[in-house]
């Protein structure tokens, strides 16, 4: 298993089976749809006490941002403003290369975060965190689990992928 936060070239890297979490382009790879995630903005109750909540998306630029570079690769966040796609400058107090620490500097208060649902779901659901901005969020993104074409698909990736599907499809991403 190799566990990256970075699009992998499953030929050249050797690797059977993946699961991405992104509009895919590549017509060279079988696909198989398994869920849909959020891009959602949060924050812990007290940032937003302190700070205030944001009520439009401009309002992410006067408050603290934590920035998670695997999901948000330059200063900017993306939201919908009804047809539109609007990229607004962030002030990252925090960049992070490793999630849990992005995460986790949100949950201690240190601002804004945007992450995929799944990867807060658990601190939404104790409280520690809480979506803001939710009704400019982007569309939300696919989760696929892929494989490169091939006539010939051992029974071993073959069951693997049927046990991947199976159980991301029963999982909830938000």
């Amino acid at each position: 298993m190799l566990f990256v936060d970075r699009v992998v070239n499953l030929i050249e890297e050797g690797v059977d089976v993946a699961v991405r979490i992104a509009h895919l382009k590549d017509s060279s790879m079988v696909t198989i749809p398994v869920g849909r995630t959020r891009r959602v903005v949060c924050a812990s109750e007290s940032y937003l006490r302190h700070h205030g909540v944001p009520q439009v998306p401009n309002d992410v630029r006067k408050h603290m941002c934590v920035r998670h570079i695997g999901l948000v690769p330059r200063s900017e966040w993306q939201f919908r403003t009804g047809n539109r796609q609007v990229f607004v400058p962030i002030n990252s107090v925090v960049t992070c290369n490793e999630i849990t620490s992005a995460v986790n500097a949100c949950v201690d208060g240190l601002g804004l975060g945007m992450f995929l649902s799944y990867m807060v779901a658990q601190h939404r659901k104790q409280g520690q965190l809480r979506y803001v901005l939710e009704k400019f969020e982007t569309e939300p993104t696919p989760v696929q689990v892929i494989y490169p074409q091939t006539k010939l698909l051992s029974n071993k990736v073959r069951l693997f992928v049927n046990e991947c599907v199976s159980k991301l499809r029963s999982l909830k991403f938000d």
